[in-house]
């Protein structure tokens, strides 16, 4: 019964590594060679963006920090070019997932500014797609019950078969460490929904590990073996490097519960290398844990020595590696400050601009109306109408002054209110005389033209009446 089973997953292995070979070129090319696409300034913004978005996906599981972090900042130049909501939240979560390992609390930031704007937009699967986001960010905070919270409101929008996978696959880790088996196996077989591995790779290895997983939580480990030994083949396949450490480590400790030291020292060698190779620090010390229990158990002491020598030095090269993570967040973080201010200031400039344009409009329909009613030949208009009219104007040709040259006076006046100020007066104080020898003039036309208009109406009012008085006198 054990050799046949041995044989099905190994013919199972096998038409896995098939179906990947003939699909592994075409999976790459499309998720990571999108450089001419996302730099094409000829393409919409939309196509720049979703290009972008693909090879910073790709680029997060490969474990490409460097270009992930170049291609989130490429997308927040883009930013100011984005119109749509959609588009917006995945640009915010793509910024987010620059900096989701190594500074949670600004990849949380940039979620809820993803999520806000998916929210907006409407599309039920970006929402959920943020929210799962959030939840995973907690669940690496090991804040689980959060964790669950938010992933359980990601499964009520999400309906793709990718989100679905990533959610379950989610709430089955957090289920698991809570201790919780049921729910951790629930959810683990909820994410099996990926039809075709060559589709995609990281999620049907993924739910291959979570099955894993779970099985070994329930002490089933004929089943758990079967899933590793699926997510490892799939990873080796279509070169999985996030998945692949943790495969083999769950694996191996599956094995070793086995009594089977040698083949759990033998994974957990290789788990140890695709680890270094990657430079995944929390995977190389999980494997280093492994191989120390697993030299015991074969009673190779010299081995487990230096082994734990191994894990020592790579915990403290993980504590290393976090302080030279401090310094290059706070460098990161400099650049995506820099970016908001510049996309804060493009947009400053755009409200002024549209201000500007509202203030010309606003300027000519009261001045063409001021004159309109001056040189108007019947309607006669009191001098009240034309002061409050020309205080109205005033206003406004002061207010759009003020936009035109704010940007200048900004910077010659280095920012400080005071000088600011002081500039503004002194320009109010040449407008104001100004503006009082235009109303004089205006008010002065003004009463002459209402002048002449009732002389003209007097004139023909007495035309009228001495008509109307001869006609009485010939009759």
């Amino acid at each position: 019964m054990k050799g046949t089973r041995q044989l099905g997953v190994g013919l199972g292995i096998a038409m896995l590594a098939c179906l990947s070979l003939t699909c592994h070129a075409q999976f790459g090319i499309a998720q990571l060679d999108t450089l001419n696409l996302r730099y094409d300034k000829s393409q919409p913004i939309a196509i720049r963006l979703e290009a972008a978005k693909d090879h910073a996906i790709a680029c997060l599981y490969a474990g490409r920090a460097e270009e992930l972090r170049n291609t989130a900042l490429y997308m927040l130049d883009l930013v100011p070019e984005a119109k749509e909501d959609s588009l917006l939240g995945q640009t915010y979560l793509m910024v987010s997932y620059s900096c989701k390992e190594r500074d949670p609390g600004k990849s949380l930031e940039y979620m809820h500014k993803g999520l806000e704007h998916a929210e907006r937009s409407g599309v039920p699967d970006l929402v959920g797609w943020v929210e799962k986001e959030i939840g995973v960010v907690y669940k690496q905070m090991g804040q689980l019950r959060e964790a669950i919270a938010w992933l359980k409101r990601a499964e009520m929008h999400v309906k793709g078969s990718v989100e679905m996978n990533r959610t379950a696959c989610h709430l089955s880790e957090a289920y698991g460490e809570l201790g919780m088996a049921d729910s951790a196996m629930h959810y683990a077989q909820r994410s099996n929904g990926i039809n075709s591995v060559a589709s995609d790779p990281y999620g049907y290895a993924r739910s291959q590990l979570v099955l894993g997983k779970a099985y070994a939580a329930k002490g089933e480990t004929n089943m758990a073996e079967l899933f590793f030994q699926k997510a490892i083949a799939v990873c080796d396949s279509f070169n999985v490097v996030r998945v692949m450490p943790a495969a083999l480590v769950g694996f191996a400790r599956v094995r070793l519960s086995a009594k089977d030291a040698n083949a759990a020292i033998d994974m957990g060698k290789r788990a140890l290398a695709v680890a270094e190779q990657t430079e995944n620090l929390p995977g190389s010390i999980d494997a280093t844990e492994l191989l120390q229990e697993a030299y015991h158990a074969a009673d190779k002491t010299d081995s487990a020595y230096l082994i734990l020598k191994l894990h020592a030095t790579l915990q403290d090269s993980l504590l290393n590696a976090e302080a030279v993570s401090k310094v290059e967040n706070m460098r990161f973080g400099q650049q995506l400050k820099e970016k908001e201010e510049e996309q804060a200031r493009i947009e400053a400039q755009h409200e002024r601009s549209r201000n500007i344009q509202f203030g010309i409009i606003a300027l000519i329909v009261i001045t063409l109306g001021i004159f309109l009613l001056v040189f108007s030949r019947t309607a006669i208009v009191g001098a009240k109408a034309i002061k409050n009219l020309s205080l109205i104007a005033l206003l406004l040709f002061f207010e759009f002054i003020n936009l035109l040259l704010h940007p200048f006076l900004d910077r010659i006046t280095n920012h400080s209110p005071i000088l600011m100020l002081l500039c503004m007066a002194a320009i109010a104080g040449l407008l104001i005389p100004l503006h009082h020898r235009m109303e004089k003039l205006i008010t002065n036309m003004l009463v002459s033209k209402n002048n002449r208009v009732r002389l003209e109406a007097a004139r023909r009012t007495i035309e009228e009446l001495e008509g109307s008085r001869g006609e009485t006198k010939a009759s």
